[in-house]
């Protein structure tokens, strides 16, 4: 059975027992916590993690700001590694060796620190148990053989494999129990024997370069080797070796300590790995993905290649997350990053940029044309359904391409470019792929400074409401108004709403604006005479805020107004978009009296199921057919369509965009309800509208 490499990785850590492995801040505070640091340490995840690492040291390590001129040297040199005390969470001591290494993001700030922390105390203990022993035995010549006896239970016990040999004839003279259990070979059977007589012919090659080394030069001679043992079992050892006199100045002895840091090596790996590496598709993430597409763009340089970087994003990948959960939108993300994965050469780079954007960095290209070929195949990829826990899944994918050349040569500004190009593709259409143009980053600032003018607007009070009359089909009596938002903006004028509500959707200002116009339509028209009502457009993108329905509330309580006096014009988009919470939003907003109309009704992806789903009050027919009537069989054909259909629902209709007598004559004869357009009235502020009963 494949496992999941990522997952692997991830189980490796939690399960690794002799290490403590976690993250800290760049301010030192502990940010995750393995079982291995749990044992060490004694402290449980919830009671350490969000606490700063120096609890970890003594009081007087802590005056002398020892944890932060660690960090200070990891932060320096990359990597910082001592030994020395540090305290359980029962304030006991253990000696420890400790490793931090610094982590960056692509631009090269310091994200935090990796911290391996490992419990050496005993380790310690048997060496520094060694040494006394080997004091005593020189200075006290009489006690040599108890003391031999002693320094023999020592070593034997110590916890690293330790070998002695002699210096000549490189027979082994003392083996321990961590040597036996390492190399696989009973004590016994090394015992008289040089290395290259009971050993591996690799790990015999090994010890006797250790050995050779030593005997050239005075000092400790420390190496580290990944090799094969006698079992099969690939493992890293950290190997040191030293000449030790004897008794004579003819017998000399090579000490050989090595240690199994197998794991270790595996827990640093996991922790470079997690750095570079998205969690959830082991995708490279986008501090690799920066890392590539700068080799790539440093390669292009002294060539004559090309680079190209596509940014992509799935198209309805959010409605299938919210409507089946993240668990099958994970499994999704998954599947669809194989299958990009499958179209893409070797040397290509796929990343995951976060949620449902991808990135792919496309380097020594021939052509231009060749990343659009590609581009074109990511989308056949994606385009056959898939089908994850027995939902059968169809998701599109839209694809910004931009080339590198010499002046847009940043992986910065070429990811940026690649993105503008993205929205391009999603603003045209979605499913499909667009090459970066100058023009859009022309745009792209443009659109920057709407969206900044408009932030202030809000904070200004530059937004204005505009009301145009509803009438009835006598074209007599005003029913009520359609607020229809306006922006006096101090330098250009005045704003429509086609040229602002779009980006405010975009920026998420929608909700702003969206609340100013609930509040100021209601407040407004409280002071109205009769029954008069006013309708108020709400975005789709107001849906998606939960508190649409507290802003609705608070509309009508603040301005007095009664509730059948408001109604909400929703288009088919809050239908086709998680239809079923917006179904459950509406059927709130109904409860509390107030109207809900389908606005531009036709124009889209009309369904009779809507009209199923949701009790309407009201159905718009969309000017475009109003406009075509005369001149298209069709567009009759539908308006005659929706206000039999209305008529049958008991619905009412409403006619936008009514501009001339013979159009209004037409609409009555079609049976519909209510009437709105320049004959009847141009949008108009409040104080220049006439509130009466008799259309002006």
């Amino acid at each position: 059975m494949n496992e999941d490499p990522d997952v692997m990785y991830r189980l490796l850590v939690q399960g690794v027992a002799d290490y403590a492995i976690y993250m800290l801040t760049p301010e030192g505070i502990v940010a995750n916590w393995n079982n291995g640091a749990r044992r060490t340490k004694g402290y449980e995840r919830h009671e350490i993690v969000g606490k700063h690492f120096s609890c970890f040291y003594s009081e007087a390590d802590r005056l002398r700001n020892l944890p932060e001129h660690n960090l200070a040297a990891a932060r320096r040199n990359g990597r910082f590694e001592d030994q020395g005390w540090r305290y359980r969470k029962d304030g006991s001591a253990f000696w420890s060796h400790v490793v931090i290494h610094i982590l960056h993001d692509d631009h090269g700030e310091v994200v935090g620190f990796a911290k391996i922390t490992r419990d050496i105390t005993e380790r310690r203990e048997y060496e520094q148990q060694l040494l006394t022993a080997k004091e005593l035995a020189e200075d006290n010549g009489e006690k040599m053989s108890s003391l031999s006896k002693f320094l023999d239970t020592v070593i034997a016990n110590i916890p690293s494999c330790v070998v002695v040999e002699d210096a000549v004839s490189r027979e082994i003279l003392l083996v321990n129990r961590r040597a036996e259990m390492l190399l696989g070979t009973r004590s016994e059977s090394m015992l008289g024997k040089k290395p290259q007589e009971c050993m591996s012919p690799e790990l015999s090659e090994y010890f006797n370069k250790l050995s050779d080394d030593a005997l050239r030069s005075e000092g400790v001679h420390r190496c580290e080797i990944q090799i094969k043992l006698a079992d099969g079992s690939e493992k890293t050892l950290n190997t040191s070796a030293s000449i030790i006199p004897g008794s004579d100045a003819r017998s000399n002895y090579v000490l050989l300590i090595a240690n199994d840091v197998t794991d270790q090596h595996l827990a640093h790996a996991r922790i470079h790995h997690m750095a570079h590496h998205d969690n959830l598709t082991s995708l490279p993430n986008r501090i690799l993905f920066s890392q590539r597409l700068s080799e790539a763009l440093q390669a292009a340089r002294y060539s004559s290649r090309l680079t190209a970087t596509l940014c992509l994003d799935l198209d309805n990948f959010k409605n299938v997350n919210d409507a089946l959960g993240h668990q099958i939108g994970d499994e999704l993300l998954r599947g669809i990053a194989k299958r990009l994965r499958f179209v893409l050469r070797e040397q290509d780079t796929l990343a995951r940029l976060g949620g449902d954007e991808f990135a792919i960095v496309l380097p020594d290209l021939h052509h231009s044309v060749e990343a659009e070929i590609v581009a074109q195949r990511l989308i056949e990829a994606v385009r056959p359904a898939i089908d994850v826990e027995g939902h059968t899944l169809s998701v599109g994918l839209s694809i910004g391409i931009a080339l590198a050349d010499d002046e847009h040569g940043t992986p910065e500004h070429l990811l940026r470019c690649a993105d503008m190009a993205l929205y391009e593709a999603k603003r045209n259409g979605r499913n499909r792929f667009e090459n970066f143009r100058l023009e859009m980053d022309d745009t792209a600032r443009k659109r920057r400074v709407i969206e900044m003018d408009l932030r202030d607007a809000i904070t200004e009070r530059q937004l204005r409401l505009y009301y145009q009359p509803i009438t009835n089909g006598l074209g007599t009596e005003i029913m009520g108004y359609e607020a229809l938002m306006r922006w006096q903006h101090p330098l250009n004028g005045l704003i429509m709403p086609m040229d602002f509500i779009p980006i405010a959707e975009e920026t998420g200002l929608i909700h702003s604006l969206g609340s100013y116009a609930l509040h100021e339509a209601c407040r407004e028209a409280a002071s109205w005479p009769g029954d008069q009502m006013v309708a108020v457009n709400l975005s789709p993108i107001q849906f998606k805020n939960s508190a649409l329905y507290s802003v609705v509330e608070s509309a009508l309580a603040e301005s007095g107004l009664a509730p059948h006096r408001l109604e909400v014009e929703i288009t088919e988009s809050v239908l086709l978009d998680d239809s079923l919470g917006n179904i459950n939003t509406l059927q709130r907003l109904k409860k509390l009296g107030i109207r809900i109309a389908l606005d531009d009704f036709g124009t889209g992806y009309s369904s009779l199921s809507y009209l199923r789903s949701f009790p309407f009050d009201k159905i718009k027919i969309d000017k475009s057919f109003i406009n075509d009537m005369h001149d298209s069989r069709e567009a009759l054909a539908i308006i005659r369509a929706i206000t039999g259909m209305s008529r049958s629902l008991d619905i009412e209709t409403t006619a936008e965009g009514v501009e001339t007598d013979e159009q209004f004559q037409r609409l009555k004869e079609e049976g519909c309800s209510l009437f709105q357009g320049y004959l009847f009235g141009r949008p108009q502020p409040s104080e220049s509208r006439l509130i009466n009963n008799a259309v002006a």
